[in-house]
């Protein structure tokens, strides 16, 4: 009953009335009669009241005319009153079934008010499987690496291998043993050898005719011999491997291939990894010129591999490339793992790094066209990351349109190296609009991939960090910089305080710490920031005279609005991440705020906090390393920043900026001696260009500190051009190129023009043409030979080029001297009139620039075979 209460109570009560009232048997009622049980029965609030059949004596008592005459009456009323009484049935029926149907809907509804709701335990297990995030693939150097309870599985196996073919277990050494590791596993394969030999020899005499009517094909093909399982061989192999005894584990692959074992392509894969890892070109080939003459992927993949490993650091993969397109002639291209490799390698070097960059992009566009038309998100990573080489300026909009191509048109899963690649690109073009689009795209991977316990799929990891910070520094937001710096000295903290404590702490590769290349980023923001004074923004000075000043100054700086509401929106963030970061505090009452630094002194003052802080933490560590026992109640995050040449000539770009002369002078003649780190090229070239960059007032003051400095730069430069860069262990003439001697003497001639010294001048550009005179530029590398301009359908070298000759800088190019570099000593000689000097200069400038363009256009025309290319002369 509970359901039909729920009924209208109208509904109720018509549908009661209609179910209990009982037609007449037999009764002749009149029209009248009818109608009012028609109108009785719709009526929907009141019950029908039963009708007594009319009496049987009135009938009786009627005479015969009388019924005669109402006999027409009476059959017509009951055809009326059937008719009448069938549709009524036929209402009532279809009133019960909607009657039924609406208790059964109602129940439908009470089952469903009963069912007891999701929980939110229920409801995180389905979004936990809706919003689960993909795994990450497995590396390639974990699964290379060999386990620990691997070798003790392969000791395990050659112990019951010389059990049962030596009778012992005593030449089976641990692993760990390096004398007697390598002579269980040959010991076990010269016994194998024996008995192989034996076989061999009893096959024969049991396969040798007996008569001449024999037939050879009628003797039954010879059983493969199971003398080791395949674990076993493999264990064989891997065992002679750690103990490098490359000859055992090919003789054992000979006895697979002699006795016809099963498993040896996976012990020729075993042998390949071995070779392949440590760069042996010569043992891959043999392995794969005797056991797989048409090697598989992995086979493939193992050979060029060995090629990457065997070359030099930054040399050029010249022969490499041309095995993948060896690979690609045979009908048997290479693995799209291989093309990565390539790629790596081509980015990676030093000698001809435009052409390498040209190289890969080619080799890019080849691997779509003719092998692999889908590229991996690793190959795309490796694409965004040459979109900011350092050999030409970054490619924002090409690095946009390879993201959206892999993630949208492909709908390839950005990874974390893909995301920092993206924003490196983008914030290595120094432009303000595309810096910003970095820091959303760093939002983007942070926030916009979540599960449904709102845990982020990427955590930032220090190549992110960098990113951001090289797009902080190159538009000069030290605010951004700073707070980067915060977060990332609050995480290296918790990260040592978790490794101190006895926990594993964060891995390098994949955690925000604090190392020598972060601090190189913050100490460039400190140099390229422009202290904007916002008296509102200032210290306040205890002197109540002030206060009025300072106050209404801030009303007038109507162009500074931007900058106090950039500050105003992330000062509670920022203001708590200084706040818990742990940054340095001096004693005299300066610390770190997340207000940048009002003044040049601020600037200064920070950078010398930081470096302080720097060596501290290094001599801590030294000391600890020592066993000195060190006790400190303060974390010490920067002692995970190594004093590096290249981090003190950052620290040295913010005094250039900010201090006077006195003070950067001072800090450049001490400070390497002092911290023990020897000076590279790059340290005497910025200290010449801020010499001739001097105010008027200390340029002779400059012109004596850069002529210390060039006499210790004259025998750098000497070695440089005796010897080349290599084999010298100087970090001065090993890190020296071409550019960095142009900049050094330009740098030395212009302090000389500006501080009157013109005739010194003169004769610095005169020993600069003689010792790098305007004909040496006539002397042209020869072409690449997958370089060449022939149209070509097949054949070993790209098909498809994204670059040509044009797009390629030349690297080699020898130091020059253009009208620009002597523009200051031109218009001192036009000052003089010394006219002689003049058109000296001039002929010089159109020397070299006449010759540069010849050397562009050899360079176009010139071929793989021609090593020297014969140029017009130029008179001298």
């Amino acid at each position: 009953m509970s359901a039909a209460l729920r009924l209208p109570p109208g509904l109720l009560d018509l549908t009661l009335s209609r179910v209990f009232v009982r037609p007449p048997v037999s009764a002749l009622r009149t029209w009248k009669d009818c109608e009012a049980v028609l109108r009785r029965h719709g009526h929907s609030s009141a019950a029908l009241l039963r009708q007594p059949p009319p009496g049987y004596a009135d009938y009786d008592l009627m005479s015969l005319y009388a019924r005669e005459e109402g006999k027409g009456k009476n059959q017509s009323a009951d055809v009326a009153f059937l008719e009448e009484f069938k549709e009524q049935n036929r209402a009532l029926t279809e009133l019960e079934e909607r009657v039924r149907m609406l208790q059964e809907t109602v129940k439908d509804q009470e089952a469903l008010t009963e069912t007891s709701s999701y929980s939110e335990e229920d409801l995180l297990r389905v979004y936990e499987d809706v919003l689960a995030l993909p795994q990450s693939e497995p590396r390639e150097m974990g699964k290379a690496a060999d386990p620990p309870n691997q070798a003790v599985k392969d000791e395990m196996l050659l112990r019951g291998v010389a059990s049962r073919w030596l009778g012992n277990t005593e030449l089976v050494a641990p692993p760990s043993s390096s004398t007697s590791g390598s002579v269980a596993p040959r010991s076990i394969v010269a016994r194998l050898q024996e008995i192989a030999e034996s076989l061999g020899k009893l096959s024969q005499a049991l396969t040798r005719p007996h008569s001449e009517g024999d037939n050879m094909d009628s003797i039954m093909p010879s059983v493969p011999t199971g003398m080791l399982t395949t674990e076993e061989w493999l264990a064989l192999i891997r065992t002679s491997y750690r103990a490098g005894d490359g000859a055992t584990a090919e003789a054992a692959l000979g006895l697979i291939q002699l006795t016809g074992e099963l498993g040896l392509e996976s012990a020729v894969n075993e042998v390949l990894a071995f070779y392949a890892s440590a760069g042996d070109v010569s043992g891959t080939e043999r392995v794969l010129q005797t056991f797989a003459p048409l090697p598989t992927e992995v086979q493939r993949d193992f050979h060029v591999k060995a090629y990457c490993k065997s070359l030099a650091p930054g040399a050029f993969p010249l022969h490499v490339e041309e095995l993948l397109h060896d690979y690609e002639a045979r009908g048997l291209p290479a693995p799209m793992k291989s093309y990565t490799r390539v790629l790596t390698a081509l980015l990676s070097t030093r000698t001809r790094a435009s052409l390498g960059l040209a190289q890969a992009r080619d080799l890019f566009a080849h691997m779509r066209y003719a092998v692999h038309p889908k590229p991996d998100i690793a190959v795309y990573t490796l694409m965004l990351r040459s979109c900011a080489h350092p050999a030409v300026p970054a490619e924002p909009e090409r690095a946009l349109d390879l993201f959206t191509e892999a993630t949208v048109d492909h709908r390839l899963t950005p990874s974390p190296a893909a995301f920092s690649a993206a924003i490196y690109a983008l914030s290595r073009s120094g432009e303000k609009k595309y810096v910003r689009e970095a820091f959303r795209l760093a939002k983007q991977m942070v926030d916009g991939n979540r599960d449904a316990r709102g845990i982020s799929a990427f955590r930032p990891d220090r190549r992110l960090m960098d990113a951001l910070l090289e797009g902080a520094k190159r538009i000069g937001d030290l605010a951004r910089t700073r707070w980067l710096l915060a977060v990332m000295v609050r995480e290296t903290a918790k990260a040592d305080a978790e490794a101190t404590g006895g926990d594993a702490g964060c891995a390098p590769e994949s955690s925000v710490m604090l190392n020598e290349g972060v601090m190189r980023h913050v100490f460039h923001a400190y140099a390229s920031y422009k202290v904007p004074f916002i008296p509102s923004l200032a210290k306040v000075v205890e002197d109540p005279g002030n206060i009025a000043d300072v106050t209404a100054a801030s009303a007038l700086e109507g162009g500074k609005k931007d900058v106090l509401e950039a500050v105003a929106a992330d000062a509670v963030d920022m203001e708590e991440d200084f706040t818990s970061s742990g940054l340095p505090a001096q004693s005299d009452g300066y610390s770190f705020s997340h207000i940048p630094p009002q003044s040049r002194a601020e600037v200064a003052r920070e950078v010398d906090i930081l470096l302080s802080r720097i060596v501290e933490g290094n001599q801590m560590k030294s000391d600890r390393v020592k066993g000195i026992r060190v006790d400190s109640p303060l974390p010490r995050p920067f002692q995970h920043v190594a004093l590096t040449t290249r981090l003190l000539n950052a620290y040295l770009s913010v005094h250039y900026v900010h201090s006077r002369f006195e003070v950067w002078s001072e800090v450049y003649r001490t400070l390497f001696e002092q911290l023990d780190v020897p000076r590279d090229a790059k340290t005497y070239v910025e200290a010449l260009e801020r010499c001739a960059t001097s105010h008027r007032s200390e340029r002779h003051l400059a012109l004596r500190l850069a002529e210390e400095i060039w006499g210790s730069w004259e025998s750098i430069e000497g070695a440089w051009s005796t010897d080349g860069v290599y084999g010298h262990n100087d970090p001065a003439v090993s890190t020296l190129n071409a550019r960095l001697v142009e900049r050094a003497n330009v740098a030395m001639i212009r302090i000389l023009s500006l501080t009157g010294q013109t005739r010194r001048g003169l004769d610095h550009v005169q020993s600069f043409a003689a010792r790098y005179p305007p004909v040496r530029l006539l002397r042209v590398e020869p072409q690449h030979p997958l370089r060449s301009s022939r149209i070509v359908l097949e054949g070993a070298k790209p098909l498809v080029r994204l670059t040509s000759s044009v797009d390629i800088s030349d690297d080699t190019v020898p130091p020059l001297l253009t009208f620009t570099d002597l523009e200051v000593l031109h218009a001192r000689l036009v000052r003089i009139e010394d006219q002689m000097s003049i058109r000296y200069v001039k002929w010089l400038c159109k020397s070299y620039e006449g010759n540069l363009r010849r050397r562009r256009d050899a360079t176009m025309s010139a071929g793989p075979q021609k090593q020297k290319l014969s140029m017009p002369a130029v008179r001298e």
